[in-house]
């Protein structure tokens, strides 16, 4: 079978996370990769925010339905849909 198609059956959900951070470079490129998705008419229409600090997290896994993992993990990334971001 194709590489690409095994690589997306293999899709899973991590929920617990070790202490190690995630180097900075590999989280950008790994945002980068993510924004060369394709979206209608190549739109791009969301924003990324990049949840660093711990307090933060806290608040934003209680929002959430008490999802701990949220507040475990050293970064956390939030996707907005943003229709009048510039394309």
């Amino acid at each position: 079978m194709n590489d690409v198609i095994d690589l997306l059956k293999s899709h899973r959900s991590i929920r617990k996370f070790s202490d190690k951070k995630i180097p900075h470079e590999l989280l950008l490129n790994l945002i980068r990769a993510g924004q060369g998705a394709a979206t209608s008419s190549h739109v791009q229409a969301y924003t990324v925010i990049h949840v660093k600090n711990h307090a933060n997290r806290e608040k934003i896994a209680e929002l959430a339905g008490g999802q701990g993992y949220i507040a475990s993990c050293s970064d956390f990334l939030v996707f907005c849909a943003d229709m009048k971001r510039p394309t």
